[in-house]
């Protein structure tokens, strides 16, 4: 008989063959461990006009369009809801590889609240890392047996390598 997946192994297993999961949201198994100050999204609309926030979340979507004048839009996805990045063209030159490529993403900015929708304008955004993670039983390929796992390998960089892409409109750059 086999043993049951954690959930951990379960979200993997889920994004690695079907690019979905439909239990536990990489978020919900994250938060946990994420800095007090972290809001997730539902407290976000509850969030004053000018609030200075962290959100983070996994990137769903990225859009930079040729009229928003090197502004680019980020949709990330928490477990109970989503989150709109405004990410002006400074921050993006700043911190272009995770805007353009990271799956898991931590913002702060300021709130903005209008016309019915709740923005975060970001002044830094960056890599998702928690060194907290438990290690994934890695599996020795020559005889399916477990093998202790390298030092940097977690449960995190495995994630890293299934998460869906955030889709991308807009140009490049």
């Amino acid at each position: 008989e086999l043993r049951a997946l954690t959930a951990w192994e379960r979200l993997l297993a889920d994004y690695g063959s079907t690019g979905v999961t439909l239990r536990e949201h990489p978020m919900e198994l994250m938060r946990p461990a994420l800095p007090d100050m972290t809001i997730a999204s539902d407290e976000l609309e509850r969030s004053g006009h000018g609030a200075q926030v962290r959100v983070a979340g996994l990137v769903v979507a990225r859009q930079r369009p040729e009229t928003a004048k090197g502004v680019t839009f980020m949709l990330l996805e928490d477990e109970l809801g989503t989150i709109n990045l405004i990410v002006p063209p400074v921050v993006h030159d700043e911190c272009r590889m995770v805007v353009r490529g990271e799956p898991l993403v931590v913002a702060d900015g300021r709130v903005e609240h209008r016309e019915g929708v709740t923005n975060v304008l970001v002044h830094d955004i960056r890599r998702l890392e928690r060194a907290d993670l438990p290690k994934a039983e890695v599996l020795n390929l020559d005889d399916r047996r477990p093998r202790q796992p390298e030092e940097d390998e977690n449960v995190e960089s495995e994630l890293r390598a299934v998460a869906p892409a955030g889709h991308r409109w807009g140009r490049r750059g």
